[in-house]
């Protein structure tokens, strides 16, 4: 399993309730995103928290932005931001990230050899995703009643599911299941078709003349969660490839 931030005591109350933390130097962001690639040969997972932020006071004088994670008792130095600019980031992708693991993200001003710790956000990375049916990689479609159905698990803490399906440029599975988890998310840009639910069944009709037979397919289910604010993204991805048989 691999593993990828206003003033006032009003705000800052409203901060820690969606993961937003505002304080008069910065404001911090963070977008968790959990992406599971369900297939037979082993199911591949991968974790994004992207942290990002802007300066409320005009850029401060430093020498760069350390970036600590704390999973148990201690905060542990994973990163270093070395220019200080209006807008920074960092992207943590670590094996350590797991579904569900409730993480905290501390920022420090480096100047010289002297460290100022001057912000934290605590969440926890979203579950993952599991398709109930299709469950293989090789399908076949009732010609009779023209229908392909899709059906998945309720995430808990999400009301609504986006699904869409893709015919990718991939001639084969394996190659599907070989490419990085970012490169196919950068691909699946032209669904077939798409809607939103907020049940977990899919029935789609004419499925014989929207499915090609022998092209490779893929079906993405995605559940975001935004935070009071509309300033905190945290998204749950399910992926799934699949081949229509003659």
């Amino acid at each position: 399993m691999k593993k990828f931030l206003v003033i006032s005591s009003i705000l800052i109350l409203a901060a820690c309730n969606t993961g937003l933390e505002i304080n008069t130097e910065c404001v911090l962001k963070h977008t968790a995103e959990m992406v599971k690639f369900e297939n037979t040969a082993g199911d591949i997972e991968e974790v994004f928290v992207n942290l990002s932020w802007t300066w409320v006071h005009g850029t401060p004088n430093g020498d760069g932005v350390i970036v600590e994670r704390q999973i148990t008792s201690d905060y542990d130095s994973i990163g270093y931001v070395d220019s200080i600019t209006t807008l920074m980031t960092f992207t943590d992708t670590s094996d350590l990230l797991e579904p569900n693991l409730a993480v905290s993200y501390r920022l420090g001003f480096l100047v010289g050899k002297s460290v100022d710790y001057f912000v934290t956000t605590d969440f926890t990375i979203p579950g993952t995703q599991h398709f109930v049916q299709p469950d293989t990689e090789f399908i076949t479609i009732d010609t009779t009643n023209n229908t392909l159905t899709i059906e998945f698990a309720a995430l808990a803490g999400f009301d609504e599911t986006d699904i869409a399906i893709y015919k990718t440029s991939f001639t084969d599975i394996d190659s599907i299941i070989n490419t990085p988890i970012e490169e196919l998310l950068e691909i699946l840009t032209n669904p077939l078709i798409d809607t939103t639910l907020t049940n977990t069944i899919w029935v789609i009709p004419g499925a014989d003349a929207l499915i090609e037979t022998l092209s490779v397919h893929m079906i993405k289910i995605s559940s975001s969660k935004m935070g009071q604010l509309e300033y905190i993204t945290d998204t749950s991805i399910g992926l799934r490839a699949f081949i229509r048989t003659p």
